[in-house]
């Protein structure tokens, strides 16, 4: 459980609540990205299949701290978006998302488009900018079935925080490596598991572990954050297999206890 978000708040940390869901501090700034908190058990017909949440998440919405934002990659499935997640979304001051989902969400929701940029800023703080990446969540020709995704850059413009790229459920390599010829990223919460339906033969709808391994070396090898990765039934390769898969290519890889935060890199020692 997070358990000092006072003391917490001035670092720049993540932390992983379950499945997509992170708290972000970062510059000063407490993000929240895909929020899912419905209990564990809970099942959601989405089109053609079931999606099954196995663990509920590390925090009720009740002991979130205050947020400033909430990024949503997409609002068309409910293993980034849930019930409980949508309430939290639509009591946000701030959220992004893609501009099918600002329709979707309405009230505060703001649509980005790739590569357009939305600045936080407030009196007294850093101004934090959120960048939309592209993204594409399964192979080409997929984008019918999975609709309009997108991932985001988290920066400032004094380089006095980390980068933090949140990838959202995504297999597109190349936006990635567009990524790393416009900006540095310092740490990437990649959305891994290769999300799987059997209606769906075998087709993956996010990052195998090869592909992660991958990612890292296109965005010049920041640290990663295993995301969105356990706590639905849906995910095809497991921890083990990811660590084993990181360990042979030599990239490391950090996977999150729910609930506890991890410290993000100074972006001057990197």
């Amino acid at each position: 459980m997070v358990t000092d978000v006072a003391v917490t708040r001035a670092a720049n940390t993540a932390t992983v609540l379950g499945g997509p869901t992170a708290l972000i501090h970062l510059a000063g700034w407490t993000l929240l990205t895909d929020p899912t908190f419905d209990a564990a058990g809970t099942e959601h017909q989405d089109g053609p299949v079931v999606v099954r949440k196995t663990a509920g998440p590390a925090l009720k919405p009740s002991q979130l701290p205050a947020l400033d934002a909430v990024l949503v990659s997409h609002t068309g499935h409910l293993d980034n978006l849930d019930t409980a997640g949508r309430a939290v979304a639509s009591g946000a001051s701030e959220v992004f998302t893609t501009p099918t989902g600002a329709e979707d969400l309405g009230g505060a929701a703001a649509g980005l488009e790739p590569w357009q940029t939305r600045t936080l800023s407030k009196p007294g703080r850093t101004p934090l900018n959120i960048t939309a990446v592209p993204a594409r969540h399964g192979p080409v020709g997929t984008e019918a079935i999975t609709g309009p995704v997108t991932g985001f850059l988290l920066h400032t413009d004094d380089d006095s925080a980390p980068t933090v790229y949140v990838s959202g459920d995504t297999v597109d390599l190349d936006a990635m490596s567009a990524l790393a010829e416009r900006y540095r990223v310092d740490v990437a919460l990649l959305h891994l598991g290769a999300a799987g339906f059997e209606a769906f033969g075998d087709v993956r709808l996010s990052l195998t572990a090869a592909q992660a391994v991958e990612a890292r070396r296109l965005l010049g090898a920041p640290l990663v954050v295993a995301v969105h990765a356990e706590g639905w039934a849906h995910y095809t390769e497991d921890r083990d297999h990811v660590r084993q898969t990181f360990d042979a290519a030599g990239a490391p890889l950090h996977w999150p206890t729910p609930g506890e935060p991890i410290t993000l890199p100074d972006p001057h020692t990197r």
